[in-house]
């Protein structure tokens, strides 16, 4: 190894200790009745993995120091039941304290550093536009129009750190094409991080399946049996798609809505098929016989398959035309009562 190698490697891990930072976390949860471990998850990766541990005396966190090569978003939680967990937290230098009555405040639960201070600040505001939009003080588009307003500069402050991250996260309801452009303003390295590599291909996977695209095809196993999507989709008559999950309530609400316009509109040339999501068989065939859905089912679908439509929540329906093209998506309630009138106006 020659010197000018050896002087590389030094400068190289010097600069890697200069990155190394202390930071402590201190205050009291919130109640005199917990005693025990606390846990520090890293969920800047996909490996939530704990990496160190807080003990606590009758609420009170015992005097706690850590270290860490870069600034990360953190949960801190217990592992027994019930279980302790508080929102996110930003592991940055400096001292992190817990704030009073912590175990029943909901976002910011931290303070004293720069990225827990302006996070708070911007769930503060975040809180307010949200409250407002519920009560009826502001539509939802004056209130997509205040969180832009006010998430723009903290993203422009914060694009190469954990908090532009998460408040990125935090604007889905802007839409996919705003989202895009907060996403761009992230550093390539924020844009790789899971959470916004994750939300990205979400958007990517809803353009190639948005109105007007032909649907994407995909095989499930089940009960030694393989069902495709084209089983029932591009085959010469209307279909809707319900995905959905035992667990979900909304979901389980909307089923009924689903059931009657398959009633209704299924002599007109409507098929219907549940797709039941995330979960065991078993679980989905309960719930189909206690509310008696009446249409066919594909059970047993993985993430990797919702990916393919961008699907990260349920329920959400897929109207596909007699082609297999995709005529419409997200409906529900009244909506899909609505654009079925459209397709078959003699239907009474």
């Amino acid at each position: 190894m020659n010197k000018k190698t050896i002087i590389t490697i030094l400068l190289a891990l010097v600069a890697m200790a200069g990155q190394a930072f202390q930071y402590r976390i201190v205050g009291n949860i919130g109640t005199t009745e917990f005693t025990g471990w606390l846990y520090l998850m890293n969920q800047s990766d996909r490996n939530y993995s704990d990496v160190d541990s807080l003990w606590v005396e009758n609420g009170e966190i015992r005097a706690f120091e850590g270290n860490a090569q870069e600034p990360f978003l953190a949960l801190l939680h217990s592992k027994g039941r019930p279980m302790v967990q508080f929102p996110c937290l930003f592991v940055e230098e400096g001292t992190i304290k817990l704030r009073p009555a912590a175990m029943a405040t909901r976002g910011a639960a931290y303070m004293g550093t720069p990225l827990n201070d302006d996070w708070a600040c911007f769930y503060s505001q975040l809180s307010s536009i949200q409250e407002a939009s519920d009560e009826g003080r502001i539509t939802q588009i004056e209130a997509n129009q205040k969180l832009d307003s006010v998430a723009a500069p903290f993203v422009r402050n914060h694009y190469n750190d954990p908090l532009g991250t998460v408040i990125v996260s935090r604007l889905e309801d802007l839409g996919n094409e705003r989202l895009m452009e907060y996403i761009k303003m992230l550093s390539p390295k924020q844009q790789g991080n899971p959470i916004i590599h994750d939300m990205t291909q979400t958007i990517l996977a809803v353009q190639r399946t948005s109105e007007g695209t032909m649907f994407k095809d995909f095989a499930v196993e089940y009960d030694d049996k393989t069902v495709h999507l084209s089983d029932y989709v591009g085959r010469g008559q209307y279909v809707l798609a319900d995905f959905w999950a035992s667990w979900c309530g909304p979901c389980l609400r909307e089923i009924p809505n689903v059931i009657a316009v398959y009633n209704k509109y299924k002599d007109c040339g409507l098929k219907v098929v549940g797709i039941a999501v995330w979960e065991e068989s078993d679980e989905s065939l309960k719930v189909i016989e206690k509310k008696k859905i009446p249409y066919p089912q594909i059970l047993n679908v993985s993430e990797e398959i919702t990916g393919i439509y961008g699907i990260n929540a349920v329920p959400h329906t897929i109207l596909f035309a007699p082609d297999g093209t995709i005529l419409a998506r997200g409906l529900r309630g009244e909506d899909i009562e609505k654009k079925l009138k459209e397709i078959f106006p003699n239907n009474r």
